[in-house]
């Protein structure tokens, strides 16, 4: 039965749907033995049980995973390693550039601006204060105010 409040197997153990079963247990193996914490570990374990124990179940995981879902692009790996370095350097870039000074921002736009903002009335939305009224016209009174509590 699929757990709902868990990720997928599959994507725990980082597998494709068409691996065999002795696959799973040597990826369980790998990844107990990197695992930082004992919940990953338990995580781990778990994936492995919902796979490997009931056929429905996989069969379940199977039909719920993404088509064709790869945890591991070896490409994209190949391409992070190459491209490891900003190609720019950002040093080289400022050198030449001073820094922003009072000059270079118009002052009389950006007051106009803050002024506006000051002056601009907000929308009000009273919908949710009606909508959630301690008030039930249904039972016939009102609700109870300080003096009927004090006066009697």
């Amino acid at each position: 039965m699929i757990v709902s409040d868990k990720p997928n197997p599959f994507k725990v153990l980082g597998l494709g749907t068409d691996v065999s079963n002795a696959d799973i247990v040597k990826k369980l193996e790998l990844l107990s033995d990197l695992a930082p914490t004992d919940e990953e570990i338990l995580l781990y374990r778990w994936a492995v049980e919902q796979l490997i124990t009931c056929p429905l179940t996989r069969l379940q995981y199977e039909l719920f995973e993404v088509p064709h879902a790869r945890y591991e692009d070896p490409e994209w790996e190949k391409f992070a390693r190459v491209h490891r370095r900003n190609p720019v350097s950002m040093d080289a870039l400022v050198k030449d550039v001073p820094d922003p000074g009072i000059e270079d921002f118009d002052m009389a736009n950006l007051i106009g601006l803050f002024l506006d903002g000051l002056l601009e009335i907000p929308e009000v939305d009273i919908a949710p204060a009606v909508e959630r009224s301690p008030f039930d016209p249904d039972m016939g009174l009102p609700p109870l105010e300080v003096r009927d509590v004090i006066f009697g």
